[in-house]
């Protein structure tokens, strides 16, 4: 009776330390899912949300590989110059990486439908118009902007150091003349690598503080930049630029190298 009663016992003893090997080993799991889901970082969706930082759900994509390209700046002589303008001269020279022209005939400016018309001008009135595209006026001298485009996307730039660009000058609203630079023999880097997402140059500006709480990524659009423009030769990145607006109604332009992730804060 005394054997049957130690053997039920030790059954015993063994059928506990298996149920606290059991409990101990779920209240483990339980414990480590509670801390990973603790120090689990939340979303670049999430904490923009948490911040009111805004943009558009349905951001741009970039089809196909992404690349370096190189340019050179163009030199304009005298007896390719467009006929019935006249060309503003800064230096005695008889080639010129930028050209300063007056329209002999002023030409108004459009009143509807501004870009398509500006871009038929662009076509009609300057050197290599095609090349170019409207992007912005200038809401201070009211100056019409106009950029250059390769395989489809812009060439961003600023306008004080402009590579590739058509600066229409605006008087009484009517186009006076312009200032033109130009970027030929662009050829693009065999290196190709897949861009970074939009969302991800968006989470670069994040991570570097230039997102404020309550701003607004008014637009973002991929094209090539170079955040220093050489004398001659450039060397440009596929970009992406971003234009933020802050809480103040402050308009910032920012650019994110596509491949690098790297963000250069523009002073446009």
């Amino acid at each position: 009776m005394i054997m049957e009663w130690n053997k039920t016992k030790t059954i015993f003893i063994l059928a506990f330390l298996i149920l606290d090997i059991f409990l101990a080993i779920e209240f483990y799991k339980l414990q480590y899912k509670t801390d990973y889901e603790i120090m689990k970082e939340a979303t670049i969706e999430e904490k923009l949300a948490v911040e009111n930082i805004t943009y558009k759900k349905k951001l741009p994509e970039v089809e196909g590989k992404s690349f370096y390209i190189t340019a050179k700046s163009k030199e304009f002589t005298l007896e390719e110059l467009p006929k019935n303008q006249t060309l503003v001269l800064s230096s005695s020279s008889n080639s010129f990486r930028s050209i300063n022209m007056e329209f002999d005939n002023p030409l108004p400016i459009p009143e509807t439908n501004l870009e398509n018309r500006i871009n038929q001008i662009l076509k009609d009135h300057i050197l290599y118009g095609d090349k170019y595209q409207y992007w912005y006026t200038d809401g201070v001298s009211e100056n019409i902007i106009c950029i250059q485009r390769y395989g489809g996307r812009n060439i961003f730039q600023s306008k004080d150091d402009h590579i590739g660009m058509v600066i229409f000058q605006v008087e009484k609203n009517q186009i006076v003349g312009y200032e033109q630079s130009l970027l030929e023999d662009i050829k693009e880097v065999e290196e190709k690598e897949s861009a970074v997402p939009a969302l991800k140059a968006i989470e670069a500006l994040y991570n570097k503080n230039f997102l404020t709480a309550n701003s607004e990524v008014k637009n973002i659009q991929y094209g090539y930049y170079t955040h220093i423009p050489l004398t001659n030769q450039q060397i440009l990145a596929p970009t992406w630029h971003i234009i933020v607006e802050t809480d103040t109604k402050e308009t910032k332009d920012f650019y994110v190298n596509a491949l690098e992730g790297d963000v250069l804060q523009s002073t446009q």
